[in-house]
């Protein structure tokens, strides 16, 4: 008959791991929020000034989940790059237009690997050189793409 008790009891632990469990994931929050105010901005804001120096119109976008930059040259696309964080871990996403019009989305990483960077040891230079891999890997398709060039 006592057995009831140990039930009850159970019950209410698990309720107790349910509200740590919560703390640890608005912990989270917070820091994501902090990594994309932090880490992500800033190295957009470099990216930004520089893209601007050759005529690029560029707009930049951070919010709590997520951070965007997107680079427009003569009214075209030519790369929309955001950062998301999938549990503590940052990857990047990818959109572009190629010579046809046809939009072409990817999601890469910033390492490769099972040593994948999170929110909290991920530098700002790995950030940067990532987002300039991609942005003149995408030039330099669509210049390869072009008709009339060789």
């Amino acid at each position: 008959m006592e057995k009831w008790k140990d039930d009850l009891k159970s019950f209410f632990e698990a309720q107790e791991v349910d509200k740590s469990g919560e703390k640890k994931a608005d912990e989270i929050k917070s820091y994501v929020k902090k990594f994309f105010s932090g880490k992500v901005r800033p190295v957009f804001k470099k990216l930004k000034k520089e893209l601007e120096r050759y005529d690029r119109e560029v707009n930049i976008t951070i919010g709590d989940h997520s951070g965007a930059i997107e680079v427009i040259n003569q009214g075209r696309l030519e790369l929309d790059y955001k950062i998301k964080v999938r549990d503590i871990h940052p990857y990047p996403e990818t959109l572009y237009q190629d010579v046809s019009g046809n939009r072409i989305w990817g999601e890469v990483s910033f390492r490769e690997g099972a040593e994948k960077y999170s929110i909290y040891d991920i530098p700002e230079d790995v950030i940067l050189e990532n987002f300039l891999r991609e942005y003149k890997s995408r030039l330099w398709a669509l210049s390869k793409e072009a008709p009339g060039k060789k």
